[in-house]
């Protein structure tokens, strides 16, 4: 792959000039006490090839962790704090890199941050950090840090270096396809890169043409794609993301989660059962996928996922009629449903001050089982009354016990 055999030189590398000169005015200058160096910004501008090409160059022993697999305490004084004890034994020149340590979390992660904060503090060996993107983790970093900011490469620099690589390998594209290239890369050179060696290799995927399709538009179009391929295409350029269902979004974030807008699309089509049955397998098992990865902070499952989809679901949904759909509720049921949430939000807060818990601990644990209880027992609204002095939550939740038995669940 041109990705990984270019460049293959510090000064081969294209854009951020001043970056560079930094960390290589770093390297040369760098005795016991210099801080750390944090590079910082987005994929595919060079951080990583960066080190690894200046360590080859410079003559360093490179050690690479990857801060967001090892991102506890234990794993991280593990896995440095030998390396500091035994340089002098073994007589190597090192360079330790800390890749993607934006993905330690402080609160979950047992002290990993602290405990790296103390680390590059004390270091008897030069230390890169590197990270995508600035958060609570990079600014507590930068305190002990010195940061250095890389910037998106500008698409003029982007056609210069397609140019520079296609007279290099002896290779060639047409004008069009070349702009094509450059225009979609959005300064990532690895895309860049990625994408001419596709192009001379003879794929032929339709992903330029999609590129700037909006949510409505990609679903769309994915449920009428003519193959597989074609799905993939469209999964991979379409404004979508992969989002774990367990944390907070904003109603717009939700509504480009990819694995939800399937799911929504599917559930209000007028699709056969077993169909929607096999697709709904097909997300559940996806979502699981999601909620292990985020909560291990494994990135590198995600980039399987848009094969896992395209490839599985495309034989189950072609020519479904599936369509776009925010909303997995119709508005017929929506009023009903958020009036009956209204009334329990009182019911809830009013009961779990009661129970002596939070009230989402009380609606998923007690709520269900108690009314479950009390809706069997021809004695209950009685009970309630004499046993609740809030006349509000009383009637509330008389409704909703009446509810239930409504639905012959005895």
């Amino acid at each position: 792959m041109w990705v990984t055999e270019h460049p293959s030189r510090v000064e081969d590398f294209i854009g951020n000039e001043g970056p560079r000169k930094i960390i290589i005015k770093w390297q040369t200058d760098w005795v016991r006490g210099t801080k750390p160096l944090l590079l910082l910004g987005p994929p595919g501008v060079g951080k990583t090839s960066l080190v690894h090409t200046l360590a080859i160059q410079y003559g360093f022993d490179l050690v690479e962790l990857n801060a967001s697999d090892n991102r506890n305490k234990n794993n991280l004084s593990q896995r440095i704090i030998p390396l500091f004890q035994n340089l002098s034994l073994l007589n190597k020149r090192f360079l330790l890199f800390l890749d993607e340590v934006d993905g330690i979390y402080g609160r979950e992660d047992a002290g990993a941050l602290e405990s790296l904060s103390l680390m590059l503090k004390e270091s008897s060996v030069p230390i890169i950090l590197a990270a995508n993107e600035i958060n609570q983790i990079t600014r507590e970093l930068s305190k002990v840090c010195k940061v250095v900011p890389f910037l998106s490469i500008p698409p003029r620099l982007c056609m210069l270096y397609l140019n520079y690589i296609l007279e290099l390998k002896n290779r060639s594209l047409s004008p069009g396809d070349k702009f094509s290239v450059a225009a979609n890369s959005t300064g990532d050179i690895r895309k860049l890169l990625n994408d001419a060696q596709s192009k001379i290799s003879g794929y032929s995927g339709t992903r330029d043409n999609y590129l700037k399709l909006d949510i409505e538009n990609a679903i769309n179009k994915l449920f009428s794609s003519a193959n597989p391929t074609e799905a993939l295409d469209i999964i991979l350029a379409a404004n979508m993301v992969f989002s774990d269902p367990r944390f907070g979004q904003s109603s717009e974030e939700r509504r480009k989660d990819l694995v939800n807008s399937i799911f929504s699309s599917v559930v209000s089509s007028k699709i056969d059962c077993e169909t929607m049955r096999v697709i709904l397998d097909i997300l559940s098992k996806v979502d699981m996928l999601l909620g292990r990865s985020t909560a291990n902070r494994n990135w590198k499952v995600f980039k399987h996922l848009p094969y896992i989809l395209a490839y599985s679901i495309f034989q189950h949904a072609r020519l479904k009629h599936i369509h776009y759909n925010r909303y997995s509720i119709g508005f017929q049921y929506m009023g009903n449903i958020f009036s009956r949430g209204q009334s329990l939000r009182v019911v809830l807060l009013h009961l779990s001050k009661i129970f002596h818990t939070s009230r989402s601990n009380f609606g998923l644990f007690v709520f269900p089982f108690m009314t479950y209880i009390l809706a069997s027992n021809p004695l209950f609204e009685n009970f309630i009354r004499n046993s609740l002095s809030d006349e509000k939550t009383t009637e509330n939740l008389i409704s909703e016990i009446g509810r239930i038995k409504k639905l012959n669940l005895f």
